[in-house]
């Protein structure tokens, strides 16, 4: 065992202490956010436009405090999710590629069909595949041909669905992040592309949302920091923030149980440069998935304008999120199985090395591991020490 556990004792009874000391902290920040929660519910008109200065939550008409309990839950409905996961180009490796698996589930609430499973894998190794602009495809290149792959793969199953109500989802946000050294007729390109796709998920009828589970942004709390100078984008930036570190859920946790909060117009920069013109400017809610007298599951979910202020598609979204969660336990069943699909374990990363290097031998080369890439499956198989 090379991570010495008895080196950490100390380390972690300290931890320990630490979050204990914190923990009554973090009740009094709770108490003054949910204070000031309720102080400035109606000033939503008057922070709206020091809220973006302040990169705050940005106050739609709803009071701030206000639950919104749960819609009725339809009989009937569709809830499709997809999720992905990669492997990332490896230069040490044998070859160089990337692979891109994409899970999908297909869940008919009332219908008595079993849910439709799939997952598609797209390999990557060609040199228009691996390169854009002289970089290679990896890291946050490669995360955003994944989301892009995720939200293509929704549009696709919600253009073949019938017509009913129907609610695409997938994990996370649906504001695609590209880093910001981008070109700007890169970065352009990159969010039109994603736009393009929920273009065809609205024509097709259908609503679409981004799940969040424990999540740590913190703008409604920052708004609240605003709220408390008055508005004062200036004075907010120059002066702490006493709520700096709570995320929003924790004001949210006394949500009753399946209700949402307020909703709010997402900061991001990308929302108000490129979703706005589209017609597809990011909204979100929190929303209590827990059942009665259980502990508070608070999740973010995020929606477009077009569902968020269009009462009918928001109610379905909240109830179908809630009907789904109540399945897994405070997650969505179908976002589950996508992310079951999506996975790619340790095993099938060797069984497909393994497919790579029987190719390359086919075509007569003979596949060889870095120095670095040899010495790694020695040291971590087996554990084997070299004497010097």
């Amino acid at each position: 065992m090379t991570l010495e556990l008895s080196k950490l004792t100390v380390q972690t009874r300290a931890l320990g202490q630490e979050m204990a000391s914190r923990r009554q902290q973090y009740a009094d920040l709770i108490a003054l956010a949910r204070d000031w929660l309720a102080e400035y519910a109606d000033q939503g008109e008057q922070l709206r436009h020091p809220a973006r200065a302040a990169r705050a939550a940005i106050p739609t008409g709803e009071p701030f405090d206000a639950p919104h309990p749960l819609p009725a839950i339809p009989e009937r409905f569709t809830f499709i999710a997809a999720d992905g996961s990669q492997i990332q180009p490896d230069r040490h490796g044998a070859a160089l590629y990337y692979l891109i698996n994409i899970g999908s589930l297909v869940y008919r609430r009332g219908s008595g069909e079993t849910p439709k499973a799939t997952s598609e894998p797209a390999l990557g190794y060609t040199e228009s595949d691996l390169y854009e602009n002289g970089i290679l495809v990896a890291g946050n290149l490669l995360d955003v041909r994944r989301d892009l792959a995720e939200i293509t793969r929704l549009a696709d199953l919600c253009a073949a669905e019938p017509p009913g109500p129907t609610v695409a989802v997938v994990d996370g946000t649906l504001l695609l992040w590209v880093l910001e050294e981008r070109s700007q007729e890169w970065r352009r390109a990159k969010v039109m592309a994603y736009l393009a796709q929920l273009n065809r998920i609205r024509e097709s009828g259908a609503a679409v949302a981004a799940f969040t589970s424990r999540p740590r942004r913190a703008e409604v709390t920052r708004l609240l920091h605003l709220a408390s100078l008055g508005g004062d984008a200036n004075r907010a930036s120059q002066e702490p923030n006493p709520l700096e570190h709570l995320p929003d859920r924790a004001v949210f946790e006394m949500l009753p149980p399946g209700a949402r909060s307020a909703i709010f117009i997402s900061p991001s920069s990308i929302n108000h440069e490129y979703y706005r013109a589209e017609g597809h400017t990011i909204h979100f809610f929190y929303l209590n998935l827990a059942v009665e007298d259980k502990d508070p599951v608070i999740a973010r979910i995020e929606a477009p304008a077009w569902v968020a202020e269009d009462a009918d598609r928001l109610a379905l979204v909240h109830a179908s999120i809630v009907a789904q969660s109540r399945i897994a336990g405070g997650y969505p069943y179908a976002l589950a199985r996508a992310d079951e699909l999506a996975f790619i374990s340790g095993p099938e990363r060797e069984a497909f090395q393994e497919m790579v290097t029987a190719s390359l031998l086919r075509a007569g080369i003979r596949p060889a591991l870095s120095p670095k890439a040899y010495y790694k499956t020695l040291t971590r198989r087996g554990r084997r020490r070299h004497r010097v």
